[in-house]
């Protein structure tokens, strides 16, 4: 089995035909890897772009591509075409989904379908590495972030190019490889991945919303994890309920809030607290 890494630059642009901007992929690069996740092929080409015709400075600024280069780049349709031949037979892989969004977007203006026509096995690899090194946080790990973290050596890479970050990706990946792990972050690319995919998650926060257990308003005391008492009404506030709370036991003070998050697979509920003493201090001072 082989895997190939794909990663995009692409350039936002209104399109008329569309009504709305769309992230005109302009660069399209890869690298394929053996079992081992050693590097054993690349691939990289330019996209002639359809939509604008220039490119915004701040992409020029980070990527260093020009637009003389994408004068001879290569049409949207042959440039896939390129693709689809490297990558056959491989499992395809990326850092997080945003670049599957990108092509879905484009191949729904040049094909009017968005699904991805090499698109058949799919691999995410930032949400593998996120569940290796155990992250507490909820955001999404940056490439570049995780390779400083891991000591990778970033000096012959050509950084925000996507070649060159399909390299980095590459490297990240071996260095935190299991091949049994990595089997469950592998997915079909069927009809409920691509709901899955467009599923966009929202935080609910209406007391009406029918989707709210008010069951799991609550906040636990951290010392002694018993259920606090609540001290005032819920206010919402950042997408949030918020209110103050007093365990019954150690008489500590809390401001807690609880976040309902809309996800594909149902309700995720997270909790938070900050002493009270600590938040009258800060604006004390």
């Amino acid at each position: 089995m082989q895997y190939v890494i794909l990663d995009l630059e692409w350039n936002s642009g209104y399109s008329k035909k569309k009504h709305g901007f769309i992230n005109e992929i302009i660069e399209i690069g890869a690298v394929k890897l053996n079992e081992n996740m050693d590097i054993v092929g690349q691939f990289s080409i330019f996209v002639r772009p359809d939509i604008t015709k220039r490119l915004n400075s701040m992409v020029k600024e980070l990527t260093q591509i020009t637009n003389e280069d994408l004068i001879h780049g290569a049409t949207f349709g042959y440039a896939i075409s390129k693709f689809k031949k490297f990558s056959d037979g491989c499992i395809i892989m990326s850092w997080s989904t945003s670049d599957l969004n990108a092509l879905e977007s484009n191949c729904e203006y040049y094909y009017g379908n968005s699904r991805i026509p090499f698109l058949k096995y799919y691999a995410d690899v930032q949400a593998y590495c996120q569940s290796k090194l155990s992250s507490e946080s909820k955001n999404q790990i940056a490439l570049q972030n995780t390779a400083e973290s891991l000591e990778i050596d970033t000096s012959d890479i050509p950084l925000h190019r996507a070649v060159g970050d399909s390299i980095l990706t590459a490297r990240v990946l071996k260095k935190l490889y299991n091949a049994d792990e990595f089997k469950s972050f592998i997915k079909t690319a069927d009809t409920e991945f691509y709901d899955r995919l467009n599923f966009h998650s929202t935080y609910i926060y209406s007391p009406d919303n029918p989707l709210i257990d008010k069951s799991e308003l609550y906040i636990n005391c951290e010392s002694c994890n018993v259920r606090c008492e609540q001290l005032e009404d819920w206010k919402i506030k950042s997408r949030a309920f918020i209110s103050a709370f007093e365990c019954p036991v150690c008489g500590t003070r809390y401001r807690g809030k609880v976040q309902f998050k809309l996800l594909y697979d149902g309700i995720v509920v997270t909790r938070k607290t900050s002493p009270l003493e600590e938040e009258q201090d800060a604006v004390s001072q």
